[in-house]
């Protein structure tokens, strides 16, 4: 690939303008493709989403009983909204530790294009 060089009179080689216009719509696509998906989650399934986003947000591992105390619903609710926003291809990462204990997270690439608001005002469109 070229390396964009300026010219004297400070434009930018139209190359590289043309890669900046592909980026931001491929940002455009991917943020069309976060709102549908996220406009599918019922208003309790994103309660269920958001609050993982801020408890891990907090610094806390999360799993279904951190939930279910902090959102005052029983376990097995919170492991059905799970199954549900990962069933609606929310990108949840659900891992076990020690084969046991079921950690949920929030996919790291997801929170690399959009915060918890933006999913929220994306949603909300």
């Amino acid at each position: 690939h070229t390396p964009s060089t300026s010219f004297p009179d400070g434009k930018i080689k139209s190359n590289h303008l043309g890669r900046v216009s592909e980026l931001l719509n491929s940002l455009d696509n991917l943020k069309q493709e976060v709102r549908i998906k996220f406009k599918q989650l019922t208003n309790q399934e994103m309660l269920v989403f958001s609050t993982i986003y801020q408890l891990e947000d907090e610094g806390l591992i999360v799993d279904h009983s951190l939930l279910s105390q902090r959102l005052s619903l029983t376990e097995s609710s919170i492991r059905d909204y799970v199954q549900r926003i990962l069933k609606k291809g929310i990108p949840l990462i659900k891992s076990k530790e020690k084969n046991k204990k079921v950690l949920l997270s929030i996919d790291p690439s997801l929170k690399k294009i959009a915060s918890l608001s933006t999913i929220i005002q994306l949603r909300e469109l």
